[in-house]
């Protein structure tokens, strides 16, 4: 052990500025080419990875079973050395994730054989699998990316869309043998090719769909279309919060001045502040975000940008020039005037409003002057000095005195100047944190963070002798005391057993902690959940803990068919509470120059698909509301945050160009006109006749 740490600690010498360890993988950052993460080696059969130290370029890791592994990487590439690997294992394989984008215009090689991404998903999944120590991914621009993988080594290529998700997955896989315990993996770039992609409106340059905008004249004269367009929708009476008149008095339900929610013979029912039924029907991202883009160090790409210090200075996200939009460069090249949020968002609600959305979903600012019903988040985001657990995305330790503290004092500071605010429906905790890794997370962490120094204690409580601890966990430790920072193997089914004890009482603590703080500031509004993704809540234990401390369960369940069986179920689990549907859409690549999401083949089928899921869902007995993602398209050239490795999905109501896609909207309008007839039992839920969308 001692020669591998000095073997460690020597290889940070090497450290090169494009290569970055993580808890999950080297992190390889090649240019405008993107990022990507190569996966530390897992072996097979499989040692499950239970310690990982990552310092600069290099990692140290354990598995089960005793073996070690040092990667490094420098230079000239990664370097792999393995100790002790035990006598079962056959391989080893290290992955990684390439971007959907690469779609539009990449290609790759392996060896001899070459291709192209294909925008329509491949078939058969696998793209190609072929003995081979080279692979080339390359972009659009003609930018590349070299690997060099060690002798003998299989390599497969293939289209994740088969599985629902929107990227392509790469891997090598070499033979394990005692005299090659070392290993290298060759990584080069060629990252000096440029070549033009985007048009002056933000739109690709080699598509072509309907409702591209081909001129500013173009962009000028829909100012007169739209008002001929949104004059020509005619909808349905409702209340000032988008309720159905009347439906208070012949339900029974009660009039509180704030959204609440009701159970009425078994059926849950979201109640505005008049007291009559409101299903909620919002829509993410009212303010612009997603449509920003990264453009430092690829502005070679788009045939316009404009200058930070021009008309077009409100188009930079908070003027920081790396990140433009070019949809709101397209406001101002439409309206004439510069962009501000108020009057962004008085246009945005009088526009959905007409096509039946009655409330502002997630990640949106509040209008000041426009009164819309909306949601809310806490303000414990890690960007608000609330550090999250390393491999646990977006989770928070309960057990660390100073993130209970900050967590109390955000919520004292913002949440009280909206407790008697008529208009906000409620108030999610997070979106989508990952509990369903804490039971591999916790165990692997080190003693600096609080929650594995209780694990512990509560190791120690239960088996009172560390003798009694190793007869359970099938471990060797000599004290209680070296537990706390050293990786532990959660391989028996007492192990196990333990764990997921504690990660029930992490939760307990996690949930009462916000609970508590949270409904000392306000009395009036709901907690509507964590906006779950479908691999966090499929989790009896997490459901039943969460369902004790929320008002409505929040669940981001993107899917074809509506499997109604395992919402009920899932309803079950979290003791009858209220759901709202979060966050979903469907994209239709072919019809707007953008790709990935769960795809289908027009904007008329998004439609469709759209009425499919919220009808189907508004049918159950539980389900209260829905929030479609998003309303805006996201950037052609990827959401700003991830640079260039970000989403680029057509996940609008509206396009780059201000566009409305008319043809899904004239089938979402067929729902959310008639919802409450569905909702009163006076029709029945629209079910569409398509294969994708049947539950079998």
């Amino acid at each position: 052990m001692k020669s591998l740490l000095l073997l460690f600690l020597t290889s940070l010498s090497a450290y090169a500025a494009d290569f970055k360890a993580t808890n999950t993988g080297i992190e390889i950052t090649a240019g405008s080419l993107g990022s990507f993460t190569l996966s530390y080696p897992e072996f097979e059969p499989p040692h499950k990875i239970i310690e990982v130290k990552a310092v600069s370029a290099s990692a140290m890791l354990r598995y089960e079973g005793g073996a070690q592994c040092v990667v490094s990487a420098g230079p000239d590439g990664i370097g792999v050395v393995f100790k002790d690997v035990p006598a079962d294992v056959k391989s080893w394989k290290m992955t990684t994730l390439i971007d959907i984008g690469f779609a539009k215009g990449g290609s790759w090689r392996i060896g001899d054989k070459e291709g192209v991404f294909q925008a329509k998903k491949a078939s058969p999944p696998q793209i190609a699998s072929l003995n081979s120590t080279t692979f080339l991914v390359k972009n659009a621009q003609g930018q590349s990316l070299n690997f060099l993988t060690p002798d003998y080594a299989f390599q497969q290529l293939t289209d994740n869309r088969e599985w629902n998700w929107a990227v392509y997955h790469w891997q090598f896989i070499v033979p394990y043998a005692a005299e090659r315990s070392v290993a290298k993996i060759k990584v080069t770039a060629d990252l000096a090719s440029v070549t033009k992609l985007i048009d002056p409106f933000g739109q690709s340059l080699k598509d072509t769909f309907s409702n591209k905008l081909k001129s500013l004249d173009e962009l000028k004269a829909d100012v007169e279309a739209d008002k001929t367009y949104y004059a020509s929708i005619e909808t349905p009476k409702l209340d000032r919060f988008g309720g159905l008149p009347g439906s208070g008095e012949a339900l029974g339900l009660k009039k509180t001045g704030f959204f609440h929610v009701e159970q009425k013979e078994g059926k849950s029912w979201l109640v505005d502040p008049d007291g009559n039924a409101f299903f909620h029907l919002g829509v993410c991202g009212f303010a612009p975000n997603d449509d920003y883009t990264y453009v430092k160090g690829r502005e070679g790409i788009y045939e316009w940008l404009p200058k930070l210090d021009s008309e077009y200075r409100s188009a930079f996200r908070e003027g920081n020039s790396d990140h433009f939009s070019f949809y709101i460069a397209n406001t101002i090249k439409k309206f004439g005037a510069a962009y501000d949020f108020e009057s962004h968002a008085e246009r945005m609600i009088e526009r959905v409003k007409k096509w039946g959305f009655n409330s502002i979903g997630a990640f949106s600012p509040t209008p000041k002057k426009a009164a819309f019903p909306y949601v809310a988040h806490l303000p414990i985001n890690e960007w608000e000095g609330v550090p999250r657990i390393p491999g646990a995305h977006e989770v928070w330790d309960p057990f660390y005195e100073a993130t209970a503290a900050k967590i109390a004092e955000n919520i004292a500071r913002e949440v009280p100047s909206r407790a008697n605010d008529p208009m906000l429906i409620g108030w999610f905790i997070v979106n989508e944190p990952r509990y369903d890794e804490l039971p591999r997370v916790i165990p692997s962490l080190d003693g600096k963070h609080a929650c594995k120094r209780e694990l512990v204690a509560a190791l120690k409580a239960k088996y009172s002798t560390v003798e009694a601890f190793n007869t359970a966990w099938q471990a060797k430790a000599a004290s209680f005391d070296e537990l706390a920072d050293s990786g532990l193997a959660v391989t028996t089914d007492t192990a196990k057993a333990d764990v997921k004890a504690f990660v029930g009482t992490f939760l307990e603590t996690y949930f009462t902690q916000i609970e508590k703080v949270f409904r000392q500031h306000d009395a009036n509004h709901m907690l509507i959940g964590s906006r779950l993704q479908p691999i966090t809540i499929e989790d009896e234990q997490l459901c039943r803990i969460m369902g004790s401390h929320v008002d409505v369960v929040s669940y981001n369940y993107y899917t074809y068919g509506v499997d109604t069986a395992a919402l009920k179920r899932l309803h079950e689990w979290t003791g009858g509470k209220p759901m709202m549907l979060s966050e979903f859409f469907w994209a239709s690549p072919k019809d707007s120059g953008l790709i990935g999401g769960r795809e289908v083949s027009s904007q008329q089928e998004r439609g469709l698909a759209y009425r499919n899921y919220v009808e189907q869902s508004a049918a159950l007995a539980f389900v209260v509301g829905i929030e479609w993602f998003t309303l805006v398209d996201q950037a052609t050239t990827g959401r700003w945050f991830s640079q260039y490795n970000g989403e680029s999905y057509n996940t609008g109501l509206i396009s780059v160009a201000d566009r409305p896609w008319k043809d899904m909207l004239a089938e979402m309008m067929k729902t959310n006109h008639k919802i409450y007839d569905l909702l009163m039992g006076k029709r029945p839920p629209f079910a569409w006749d398509d294969a994708r969308f049947k539950m079998k």
